[in-house]
């Protein structure tokens, strides 16, 4: 008789072990942050007392009411930065406004995003004094503008919309 009580103390010992192991397993399986699932895609806002810059990204296209793309590719460096890469359909000309038809217009651009959550995000176009408007190719857009090169100085602190 002892040796059964034995028995079914060790296996309850046992049982209740295996038990809180699956708990805690759960636990820290499911226990996922909300910044986990947050999406570049979308309207961002920057507003100051002197101006507002809205982004629009969609999975096709970039938008700041002065310079967009299509074709847009985004490479994540981790959860919350990565690198947004567009085609021109609107750009800069030497006067300092924007059109379709400007020279960059049918070229490669990067813009830099950090610090992503599902609200706020910050967001900088690639610039650098000296360095490239725009490249041929992808390849070299995802090559010449990056931070490592001296791109994306200045980010602008954006809220979803």
């Amino acid at each position: 008789m002892k040796n059964t009580k034995f028995s079914f103390n060790r296996a309850w010992l046992v049982l209740t072990a295996l038990l809180m192991s699956a708990l805690v397993a759960v636990s820290f399986t499911s226990c996922k942050s909300d910044d986990d699932d947050a999406s570049i895609y979308g309207t961002w806002v920057n507003k100051t007392d002197t101006y507002t810059e809205t982004y629009k990204i969609t999975e096709t296209m970039f938008s700041n009411g002065y310079y967009e793309g299509n074709n847009l590719t985004v490479i994540e460096s981790s959860d919350s930065s990565g690198y947004i890469y567009i085609k021109y359909t609107k750009s800069m000309n030497a006067d300092w406004s924007y059109s379709e038809n400007a020279p960059d217009v049918g070229k490669w651009y990067a813009i830099s995003y950090k610090n992503l959550t599902d609200d706020t995000v910050s967001i900088s176009g690639a610039y650098k004094s000296g360095g490239a408007t725009s490249t041929e190719t992808l390849d070299e857009a995802v090559s010449e503008f990056t931070i490592e090169n001296g791109y994306f100085g200045t980010y602008s602190d954006c809220t979803r919309q």
